[in-house]
């Protein structure tokens, strides 16, 4: 029997298996090293793009979609009877965001509607009487006057009447001494100077009395410049309350707050039936299509902005979107000159640190998409790079 020992050949030692196994191994490492030399390829290409796009670029994280928040406050206090708004319901001009009770001021408001009705009577009713009375005191004054006028008359005539008489009473004494004339005559004489001086004497009374009614008359027709003197001081009442019941409508109207724009309720920090104060913050809205974005640049990169130059804008919540806007506004201070705790450095140590400068970059709203605080990332080319 052969020994079957003596025909085994060793794999190892085969020549053929030998030579394929080596080149298995070459093409290996040759597929590896191609990898490795392609990825590191890659690599270098990725970061000479980066290094050139950010050359030739200038690229900011620190980039937020910003607006105008509108506070909405009350300028009354009181209860919040509705509040038809919730965040992020939509709104136009003249929606209702707050209505406040108002009982107690249509109240009052019904109280000085009522005062002004008062005062308004009462201006009619002296108005009417003023009226009443200058007719009643013309037409006296005016009969009066002309009483006066007649006595005046009368006393006039019966004075030149009286001293007629006297005159022919000294003249018919003087002729009865010398018996000229008859005691009767003298008698008759006297009795008629006696007589005339009596007319005188009722026509000065009957003067007296029509200037009495005349200065009387003059008294009442005061009357009227009296009611004039309390229709003054009405119209200055009916003035004051005037301006209280303005006022008390302006309070009626401030406690319907409405919305001044067409936009989007942000926030809201009340509930219905919560007592609010007169200046409290009820709510914020905002206008969606009034946006633009803010973002801090470095000191180093101010030199290439100018603005209008456009910008390339990526937002994170879409990361498949490029929107565009451009360079608004530059500003003209360091975010840390406002700082709340400047450093004063007190020390002597000092670090130098790049400052950043705020810009504000236009953007169009599109479909709603860019809503305030989305984060942004901003790209400006260099011109000239």
């Amino acid at each position: 029997m052969p020994d079957d020992s003596r025909l085994e050949i060793p794999l190892s030692s085969s020549p053929s298996f030998e030579s394929s196994g080596e080149r298995g191994r070459r093409i290996r490492q040759v597929i590896r090293n191609s990898i490795v030399i392609g990825v590191a390829l890659v690599l270098l290409a990725w970061a000479g793009n980066w290094a050139f796009s950010q050359w030739a670029k200038i690229t900011e994280t620190d980039a937020r979609i910003t607006t105008d928040q509108i506070s909405v406050s009350s300028r009354v206090s009181g209860w919040v009877t509705e509040l038809p708004i919730i965040e992020g319901d939509q709104i136009a001009v003249g929606d209702l965001l707050v209505a406040i009770d108002a009982r107690d001021a249509k109240l009052k408001l019904d109280e000085l509607d009522a005062r002004l009705l008062a005062i308004g009577a009462q201006r009619a009713q002296i108005s009417a009487e003023t009226t009443m009375v200058d007719a009643q005191t013309r037409s006296r004054k005016e009969a009066a006057a002309s009483r006066v006028r007649a006595a005046r008359a009368a006393v006039k005539a019966s004075d030149q009447q009286r001293d007629l008489a006297r005159t022919d009473f000294e003249r018919i004494k003087s002729l009865t001494r010398t018996r000229v004339v008859s005691q009767q005559r003298l008698d008759q004489a006297h009795a008629e100077l006696s007589r005339s001086d009596e007319r005188y004497q009722v026509a000065v009374a009957n003067l007296a009395a029509a200037q009495a009614d005349a200065r009387e008359a003059d008294a009442d027709r005061q009357q009227i410049r009296v009611n004039e003197s309390l229709l003054e001081n009405l119209r200055f009442q009916e003035a004051q309350v005037a301006s209280q019941r303005d006022r008390q409508v302006l309070d009626i109207e401030d406690r319907t707050i409405r919305s001044p724009l067409n936009g989007v309720a942000s926030q809201t920090f009340i509930e219905k039936g919560e007592f609010v104060r007169p200046g409290q913050r009820l709510m914020l809205i905002h206008d969606p299509n009034n946006i633009w974005v803010e973002a801090n640049i470095k000191e180093t990169e101010l030199r290439h902005l100018e603005p209008g130059m456009p910008v390339k804008l990526h937002v994170d919540a879409y990361p498949d979107r490029e929107f565009t806007g451009k360079v608004e506004r530059i500003g003209q201070a360091a975010t840390s000159e406002f700082a709340l705790l400047p450093n004063p450095n007190s020390s002597g140590n000092f670090t130098k640190v790049t400052q950043r400068l705020p810009i504000r970059i236009s953007v169009e709203q599109d479909e709603a998409m860019l809503r305030p605080g989305m984060l942004v990332v901003i790209e400006i080319d260099i011109p000239g790079r």
